[in-house]
């Protein structure tokens, strides 16, 4: 090929990764307004989007954007635990909303062992692969729930629950997810040497992300009011990732440590009795969290548009992925009840515990998870795609139907969120 052909082709690949971003970021700005102007999940309108564009009118193919799927899709989780880390007030999670915090761990819990149970022994499944399926639907969707509960007029108390629970089921996700991956790479089979192995990771990720967040705390001092700090504490971070993973720890229980941290400094650094950060921290805090709102929107409209694009549109996929993804989702759903009344109970959410339970949308976690899966090439990745994306669907469309039907239906007198 001349010299001129492969400038030609050089182009010709450029225009069409400028064309991609473009229509990105317009996709997931329309969808942005679809969501604000109706209150439809704006995940819908990507995942049919992807589908348009790739299966149906094969404008795109998904194998375009699979040679940048494993480093666009870890450094998403990481960005997704450092903001849920930092997101994060200890006090008032672990003593002013236990109610949250046993909702989220709770139905967590609950859903992932009952799925993997289902389709270890129903299914025929292998275990850990089992636990791992559970492990990645077993939540509910910030992008999709929280803002969400924000605008339905429940009590203060339930839109609390529903927002902390959703960030808090995304980092389990993701962790658990890891640590049963690392096992089934690792060879590790049992139950048994699985929850050793995720003992032995979750420790070290922990002391590796306070030490790294402690360090950089006291770090700040010397060039706290440099510019561009928020980039270098951002370097720091991926840093912390790296450290981690070289140690045989969790590299992403050592960024959510990291981002707890760095999201509580002032009570972290006086229960130690170590002088204040300084001032300039909190401007830090700000363009971090900034940066992460406006790169979220493209990463996350990446991920759900890509997964309309791999999803396989035939009768029998379709026909296999609702048998299964039902029977999931019905788990799921009597999980979430049954975990929903304890948690509600003598409480004034008690009279939101029907639409708190219906508040089931998957979000951006499990798409992500789903391409980890594709990633390494397990053995069930096609199938984990094909019901990761009939579930997105069918839980956004729950959660939509609920909420319109919640916002006709509900006492007038009902005490609206402020």
């Amino acid at each position: 090929m001349s010299k001129r052909c492969e400038e030609v082709y050089g182009i010709a690949d450029i225009m069409l990764v400028f064309f991609a971003a473009a229509g990105i970021i317009i996709i997931g700005f329309l969808g942005n307004i679809i969501f604000r102007k109706i209150g439809l999940p704006e995940i819908l309108f990507l995942i049919i989007t992807g589908i348009l564009l790739g299966p149906v009118f094969n404008i795109f193919s998904k194998n375009d954007f699979l040679p940048v799927l494993p480093l666009i899709s870890t450094f998403t989780l990481l960005m997704v635990l450092l903001r849920g880390g930092m997101e994060l007030n200890i006090v008032e999670v672990v003593f002013g909303s236990l109610r949250a915090l046993f909702q989220a761990a709770a139905y967590f819990l609950v859903g992932m062992v009952l799925i993997a149970l289902f389709l270890h022994f129903l299914v025929g499944w292998d275990l850990i692969e089992s636990f791992m399926f559970g492990s990645i639907v077993s939540q509910t969707g910030e992008v999709v729930i929280i803002p969400m509960a924000k605008k339905l007029g429940i009590h203060a108390e339930s839109a609390t629950l529903l927002s902390i629970e959703a960030v808090l089921t995304s980092i389990f996700n993701i962790v658990f997810f890891y640590a049963f991956l690392d096992a089934r790479l690792g060879g590790a089979l049992t139950l048994s040497n699985t929850l050793l192995s995720i003992l032995s990771k979750f420790s070290v990720g922990i002391v590796v992300g306070a030490i790294m967040g402690i360090l950089w705390l006291r770090a700040l001092f010397f060039f706290g009011k440099e510019e561009f700090t928020y980039m270098a504490t951002l370097a720091y971070v991926l840093l912390g990732y790296i450290v981690s993973e070289t140690l045989s720890g969790s590299g992403a229980i050592a960024i959510l440590a990291l981002g707890i941290i760095l999201g509580n400094d002032e009570r972290i650094l006086r229960t130690l009795r170590m002088s204040p950060s300084p001032p300039s921290f909190s401007e830090v805090k700000t363009y971090l969290m900034r940066f992460q709102r406006e790169i979220s929107v493209i990463l996350r409209t990446f991920f759900f548009v890509l997964l309309g694009m791999m999803f396989d549109t035939s009768q029998s996929s379709i026909v296999l992925g609702l048998s299964y993804g039902l029977p999931v989702i019905g788990i799921l759903l009597a999980a979430r009840y049954a975990v929903v009344s304890v948690s509600t109970r003598k409480s004034p959410m008690a009279a939101d515990k029907r639409i708190i339970t219906s508040m089931c949308a998957l979000g951006l976690t499990p798409a992500l998870l789903t391409f980890i899966a594709v990633q390494y090439n397990l053995p069930d990745a096609s199938l984990y795609t094909l019901l990761v994306t009939n579930m997105i669907i069918i839980t956004n469309i729950i959660t939509s139907l609920s909420a319109m039907v919640y916002r006709r239906t509900k006492p007038k007198e009902h005490p609206s969120h402020a």
